[in-house]
């Protein structure tokens, strides 16, 4: 939990720091709630031969953008990841349930269009927290056995992407695709036999207040 308040701290300091610059100094400044699907697996010689497990995600985003051609949007998002593995031969299948929050910082490279499109290319390192990890078992008869899961409970990785933000007016409306990798073992155990990461892929959608 102490993780979990950190996070929220350093988003709630990063709104107010965006919110204090000087309005000459600050041509766009965009602050609102984002929504997105999730799309999630593992990677690693020890991952197998998994399905990607589809969840949500929800939160919210600051967009700075000092020049129009660049801006900086730290987030702070709730996301479901994990994994599915489904058996045919034995008709079973097994789901690793994993809830992350994730506190992303994009670096924004972004190409203005007629002042008002803006086609971008990001990147940035992320930050995540598991509050939550479940394995779960279907079996042939239909039966299900649920047991939570003793995984690393953060991870450190990175995210890259592209998207296209709206600016007119007083509207701001962003969309994205990006690609996210965990750099840490599940497992928080380093000499533990199975060595796999996250993966995830989002596409995300953000409008602001």
């Amino acid at each position: 939990m102490k993780t979990y308040h950190s996070a929220l701290f350093v988003m709630l300091f990063l709104i107010l720091v965006a919110a204090s610059i000087p309005v000459h100094a600050q041509p766009s400044l965009a602050i609102g709630p984002k929504v997105g699907a999730s799309f999630s697996g593992f990677r690693g010689d020890d991952a197998g031969d998994i399905n990607f497990r589809k969840g949500l995600a929800g939160g919210v985003f600051v967009n700075v953008s000092p020049v129009k051609f660049f801006s900086f949007q730290p987030e702070l998002l709730l996301q479901q990841k994990g994994a599915v593995n489904e058996n045919e031969e034995f008709n079973f299948r097994e789901d690793v349930k994993i809830g992350y929050l994730n506190v992303p910082m994009l670096f924004k490279l972004r190409l203005p269009i007629d002042d008002a499109f803006f086609p971008h290319v990001y990147v940035g390192p992320q930050f995540s927290y598991a509050f939550k990890s479940e394995y779960s078992i279907t079996m042939l008869n239909g039966t299900t056995l649920t047991r939570e899961i003793d995984l690393r409970n953060y991870d450190l990785g990175g995210v890259f992407g592209f998207g296209l933000d709206i600016e007119s007016n007083h509207l701001f409306f962003t969309t994205d695709f990006r690609y996210g990798l965990g750099a840490l073992n599940l497992d928080e155990n380093d000499e533990a036999k199975l060595k796999n990461k996250d993966m995830a892929i989002l596409l995300g959608l953000g409008y602001k207040f």
